[in-house]
């Protein structure tokens, strides 16, 4: 006689046993864990490249007259070295590489090899330590997809289930980049996938928890940039941050531009190796570096400066026209590098022009200069990516001005209008696109041939 004592627990347990959502939350907290520890380790790798340049360009300046060859060789070296990775071993590794992974998760593209992770992490060391205008995230983020990609299939059979895996990866990899779990989580769902499922928010947040955990173990938890507190701000000042945001828009516009214009010229000379062209750039941006060596690299360093208020005016302008141009330069190159990094510069020095403008108008003003700075990062990538919740979760998770978020809305408004009214696609949209003509024209032909 079969014994029915336990059935009920039984029949509880097949209830609760679901397969695939504990397969794709394992693959997912792996996959977290992994990015957790490559993503950490590139973060310091990169503090450490940084330190390496600035004592070569202090080491160089002991030469007189000829001291500024030695950044020019250490940068030209550098960014051919890690051009020629690219070329070489993974061609799919070039450039921020977040255009790519959104073509994975659409369909649009196949998954990139496993020689992406160790292209993107030494080519992303050797482009970002010569001191190429470029951030760190765009390495994580692709690297972060690409773990999700190799982890997945050990767990995960659907298909549509491994790209959510992989998906959750790369918000993971931006999440361990700016030590901002909400803010990487928030770009799959804005940007990556402009998705929301129970999968999906499963599989990102298993990811995103334990690479900032695993991240946090391995290099400490501290804010990307150091801001006082402060206040927020009346009513009456929010029509300021809608006009900086209106502002903030044409820049925005204006940097994708001329971003998408420096690809175009370099492939003009597409007679001259691609080493070689990247190499020139490199050149330009070692020669920056020997007598400016502070508007180098990724930002943070002059961006937190600007955010403790110990930048004027004259300098203030400097920075921006020199960071407007040199971000576009150097991601022309084509090398390992993000974009979010360089943009949030910029619009953090464009923010604090506007504010230290407005303060000489109006003595009375009671929102600091800071404070315009931490909003114009916001909208300036509301602009550039259009996807302003991540602008406005990022920029609290790095400086904690929780405070802000009405103006960051303000102005991501009117950012967000005015770009579109220019109509500027997203730049992220005008990349994937650019990168996708090849292939279709070749689809084009061989369908003409047959």
């Amino acid at each position: 006689m079969p014994n029915l004592q336990f059935r009920p627990f039984r029949d509880i347990r097949e209830k609760l046993w679901d397969p695939r959502l504990i397969r794709m939350t394992l693959a997912s907290l792996i996959a977290g864990t992994l990015i957790g520890v490559v993503g950490g380790s590139f973060r310091w790798c990169l503090v450490e490249a940084d330190q390496l340049r600035d004592r070569l360009i202090v080491w160089s300046h002991g030469f007189r007259y000829v001291g500024w060859i030695i950044p020019v060789i250490a940068a030209l070296v550098s960014v051919a070295v890690a051009r020629l990775l690219v070329q070489k071993v993974a061609p799919e590794a070039s450039g921020s590489g977040i255009q790519r992974v959104e073509a994975i998760v659409a369909g649009e593209i196949q998954p990139d090899t496993d020689l992406v992770l160790p292209v993107k992490f030494f080519g992303g060391l050797l482009s970002l330590g010569s001191g190429m205008a470029l951030g760190r995230e765009g390495p994580t983020v692709q690297m972060g997809a690409s773990i999700g990609d190799i982890v997945a299939p050990f767990l995960v059979r659907d298909p549509d289930d491994q790209k959510v895996v992989l998906a959750a990866g790369a918000g993971a990899g931006l999440a361990v980049a700016f030590n901002a779990p909400i803010g990487g989580s928030v770009f799959v769902f804005e940007e990556l996938t402009t998705n929301f499922t129970p999968w999906l928010v499963v599989s990102t947040l298993s990811a995103a928890t334990f690479a900032i955990a695993t991240m946090r173990w391995l290099i400490g938890n501290q804010y990307v940039f150091f801001v006082l507190p402060g206040n927020a701000p009346g009513g009456p000042v929010d029509w300021s941050f809608l006009w900086l945001g209106g502002l903030l828009g044409i820049v925005g516009a204006g940097y994708n531009l001329i971003s998408l214009r420096f690809l175009n010229l370099t492939e003009k000379f597409s007679r001259y190796p691609a080493v070689a062209r990247a190499s020139l750039i490199g050149a330009v941006v070692g020669l920056v570096a020997y007598f400016a060596p502070a508007f180098v690299g990724s930002g943070d360093t002059l961006t937190q400066s600007i955010l403790s208020g110990r930048v004027p005016l004259q300098a203030l302008a400097l920075a921006f026209i020199l960071r407007f141009l040199l971000g576009p330069w150097s991601y022309a190159a084509e090398t390992p590098g993000g974009r979010f990094a360089p943009m949030l510069f910029v619009g953090t020095a464009f923010g604090a022009l506007y504010g230290g403008v407005l303060h000489h108008l109006h003595h009375g003003l009671t929102v600091t200069q800071v404070e315009f700075a931490i909003v114009g990062m916001v909208a300036l990538f509301a602009a550039s990516v259009r996807a302003p919740l991540t602008g406005i979760v990022l920029a609290i998770e790095m400086t904690g001005r929780g405070d802000l978020t009405l103006a960051m809305l303000a102005a991501s408004l009117g950012a967000m209008v005015v770009a579109m009214l220019l109509k500027f696609p997203p730049i992220y949209e005008s990349l994937r696109l650019r990168m996708l003509e090849p292939e279709r024209q070749t689809q084009k032909v061989a369908s003409r041939l047959t």
